[in-house]
């Protein structure tokens, strides 16, 4: 006897509303950016120091300036781009209900706000004599962890306290209710950094509003990601501040390793 009826999951499942990417179809693209990340914030910035250390006798604040520098044109650049994206007249990219080029998203004003804030503390670290330049410098990827993930851990409370949006977050009106952290920024990167525009942002909400489940997983990653992070970047900070050599706490604070763990699903998203 043949079986004409669907399974209720199955039934489910054909009506959640898909979303208009896939990560399987860009996998180069997502090897690109993680390589281009271990590259420029991590292996450049070791390289570039203990060559031109043993190799010149440059100042230490010459010599920490230069890898710093790179690291400073290449986010700026970054951010003119998706600005300019946001502003067009053609933009196709602004959050859901904006019509104006004066609107940046939530990830672009975090963006402009994390740039300015490391680089006044890398220029304190580089520009006082008195100060453990190192260890200023050290601090620039631990400090945006923070400014991230204590954003994720925000969100918990206000969301479960009921909390309206104070202002525009991104698709998300002034006094509507507030989504989680990770829903914001992972639509912000998708639609303006990765290219999917606002057809992403569109088929992002109506398939958080379809599924409760996909709503309690970003709800859960706020938690995870948010905690796991401050966790990841107290520790650096210990490192940082806490270790005799000053070299090995800037070390620690540019190696590969917390590049990865600072960025990784930032890029992943970006090279869809």
């Amino acid at each position: 006897m043949s079986n004409c009826s669907s399974s209720p999951s199955a039934a489910i499942k054909s009506s959640i509303p898909r979303l208009p990417v896939n990560p399987r179809e860009h996998k180069v693209p997502i090897a690109i950016a993680v390589g281009t990340t271990l590259l420029g914030s991590g292996v450049l910035p070791l390289t570039l120091y203990f060559t031109l250390t043993y190799l010149t006798s440059w100042p230490l604040s010459t010599i920490l300036s230069i890898p710093a520098s790179i690291f400073g044109v290449v986010s700026l650049l970054s951010l003119i781009t998706r600005t300019v994206l946001l502003a067009k007249p053609s933009s196709t990219c602004r959050p859901l209900g904006s019509r104006t080029a004066r609107t940046l998203d939530y990830y672009g004003w975090n963006f402009l706000v994390g740039f300015l804030g490391i680089s006044a503390v890398i220029t304190i670290g580089l520009s006082v004599p008195s100060l453990p330049s190192m260890r200023f410098v050290g601090m620039s990827l631990p400090l945006l962890m923070v400014q991230i993930c204590a954003q994720l851990v925000l969100f918990v409370p206000l969301r479960r306290w009921g909390v309206r949006a104070p202002f525009r977050l991104s698709s998300v009106q002034k006094g509507e209710e507030l989504l989680p952290a990770v829903y914001v920024i992972a639509e912000d990167v998708v639609a303006v950094d990765a290219g999917q525009g606002d057809v992403f942002r569109a088929a992002w909400k109506a398939r958080y509003e379809a599924s409760p489940l996909f709503g309690e997983l970003l709800a859960r990653l706020d938690v995870l990601w948010g905690i796991s992070g401050l966790v990841v970047a107290s520790a650096l900070f210990g490192v940082v501040w806490g270790v005799g050599n000053q070299e090995v706490g800037w070390a620690v604070g540019e190696s590969p390793i917390t590049n990865v763990e600072e960025g990784e699903g930032k890029l992943t998203f970006r090279a869809l």
